[in-house]
């Protein structure tokens, strides 16, 4: 019979309690959850007792946890990780004590974040960390590759339509998303996010490039990648990147690669905050047969996929079509299982983790280029003058200038704009309201709350916050520089040449600059606008999308979670 394994779950937020407790709670004859940390005393209080966990067994930090172990208070086989994304020291103190770890993605924001987790496990020759996409391990995900093998695949097609969190999570039992934490420690973890994002974006980022490259691709775009991974390998080649409408974080983003064969992979990824559902589909095409595949998300518990083989034999066309045995997230910790107790090697690693981040920075790099910027410019600091002196109220954007120097700092009244060019809906800056200057006193906490990414369910379909950049260089709430809905071109109009409709010719070296030449499966080659017209058509266009309000949810999207 097999062993049922001591699991502590780190993090009681939206995905722990809608996704994995659930499984724990079924699988009661493979998993018992003995421990659970969370540093919200509320929250750790009010889940523990939905899910039955003894006051004693309760912690406030991994390094309480830790010591509990040591002491042999507590015993612990695996833990699962599901926090806000500041996974590396967390994950250290569990690995140093050699318990096997399964970790919500992103392990990290940067390729040198993710290489000391890497690092360890080749150091020890154990794989100890194993990511949690669950739909990698799907029945149907699985059963791919067999039905059409790599050298056979023609064109993949890999759609989500990730709605915000009600349709993901309304059916499942959340306790609360309290978020209790004093605010200087609140402010402390939030800048320590704040850095890690800016290390894996880049200091010339602006907060919306951090925004869509945390709630758009490693929240979202990188789960899709994921499942292409687990049947025929990563991309190899990245050839076209769009992200549309202008302005609206994340949007809509779009990807065309090719595979270590050749053959085409298009990924197309929306987050609409109004749909009534989270769909995802997959479509493989070879000369003789076509794949379709309907994936459901792990949070929608027992939905099985649906997998469609049509083929054509001697003239006759026949389809068949199969039911996974079981949900993704049950087949994942079945996997998981197996990882700790027989030491099978997972699909996705600390090693491929890193991989992937490095080409979603480049992808990054490739949407911020067609804007006419380059992410990777060296950002020059100006001290500020003397008689001038100027702070950015933390969180807000807003400058707050001395009363000496405001009359030379105060931003004229833009002039009313006509109406086809009126600026597109940012769902993540908010409107500037004329402030009065801030007192000195307030300048020490923010002015509100603010909520941790998975403090507020991140993945499946739950968007990830990310914080306001505290770099110390506050943007104003008038900038305009906003993302370009364009493909990756070369070169941008010059002041005052309009903009066309169409994607420009040309080649776009991707930038790499930052990067780690000697990860594997990178693409080498320019990122191209040479995507087929028909795709370049069939964008929803700005009618929909541009009056896309501002979901108020603060949190980002998580494909194919």
């Amino acid at each position: 019979m097999p062993k049922t394994l001591n699991i502590a779950v780190i993090g009681a937020g939206t995905m722990a309690q809608a996704v994995h407790l659930p499984v724990l709670r079924r699988r009661w004859d493979r998993f018992a959850v003995t421990a659970l940390v969370d540093h919200s005393e509320r929250r750790r209080r009010e889940s523990a007792e939905v899910w039955g966990i003894a006051e004693e067994k309760r912690y406030a930090t991994v390094g309480d946890l830790v010591d509990a172990i040591r002491s042999r208070a507590i015993t612990v086989d695996a833990a699962l990780l599901s926090t806000d994304g500041l996974h590396v020291d967390d994950l250290l103190q569990l690995l140093r004590r050699g318990v096997p770890v399964l970790v919500e993605p992103p392990l990290g924001y940067s390729a040198a974040e993710i290489a000391k987790i890497a690092d360890f496990e080749r150091m020890t020759g154990r794989n100890l960390v194993m990511m949690a996409y669950p739909q990698q391990y799907d029945d149907s995900v699985g059963r791919i590759a067999e039905q059409i093998a790599v050298k056979d695949v023609r064109m993949i097609e890999h759609r989500v339509l990730m709605p915000a969190s009600q349709p993901l999570f309304g059916g499942a039992h959340v306790t609360t998303s309290a978020y209790d934490l004093p605010a200087e420690q609140r402010s402390e973890r939030r800048n320590a996010l704040q850095e890690a994002v800016v290390a894996g974006s880049g200091e010339s980022a602006t907060q919306r490039d951090r925004d869509l490259y945390v709630k758009g691709l490693l929240t979202g775009v990188a789960h899709q990648l994921s499942v292409i991974e687990s049947v025929y390998g990563p991309l190899t080649e990245l050839t076209a990147v769009r992200h549309w409408p202008k302005g609206v974080i994340p949007g809509s983003i779009e990807l065309l690669g090719e595979l270590e064969g050749g053959a085409h992979v298009h990924l197309v990824w929306h987050y609409l905050p109004f749909a009534p559902e989270y769909s995802e589909t997959l479509q493989i095409l070879s000369a003789r047969k076509r794949l379709d595949l309907e994936l459901f998300a792990p949070s929608h518990g027992d939905r099985r996929s649906t997998l469609h083989l049509r083929e054509k034999k001697s003239g006759v066309v026949t389809e068949v079509a199969t039911v996974a045995g079981l949900g993704s997230a049950e087949s994942m910790w079945e996997a998981f299982h197996a990882f700790v107790e027989k030491g099978e090697a997972p699909i996705s690693g600390p090693a491929s983790a890193q991989q992937q981040v490095a080409l979603l920075r480049k992808v990054l790099a490739a949407i911020v280029e067609a804007d006419g910027r380059d992410i990777d410019a060296v950002v020059e600091k100006e001290e500020p003058e003397a008689d001038a002196p100027v702070a950015a109220e933390e969180g807000t954007g807003i400058e707050v200038v001395a009363p000496a120097a405001a009359a030379s700092t105060v931003t004229e009244p833009a002039e009313p704009a006509e109406p086809a060019e009126a600026a597109e809906p940012d769902e993540t800056v908010e409107p500037a309201e004329s402030v009065e200057p801030a007192e000195p006193a307030a300048l020490a906490e923010p002015a509100e709350p603010v909520v941790l990414p998975s403090e507020s369910a991140p993945l499946a379909g739950e968007p990830t916050e990310v914080l306001p950049d505290l770099s110390g260089e506050a943007e104003p709430s008038t900038r305009t520089d906003v993302i370009v809905d364009a493909w990756s071109v070369e070169g941008v109009p010059s002041e005052g040449e309009p903009v066309e409709g169409e994607p420009v010719g040309g080649d776009v070296a991707a930038s790499s600059s930052s990067e780690d030449p000697t990860l594997p499966h990178e693409s080498t080659g320019p990122i191209r606008s040479s995507w087929p017209p028909a795709a370049a058509g069939s964008a929803e266009g700005p009618s929909s999308d541009a009056a896309e309000p501002s979901t108020g949810e603060g949190s980002a999207p998580d494909a194919g979670r």
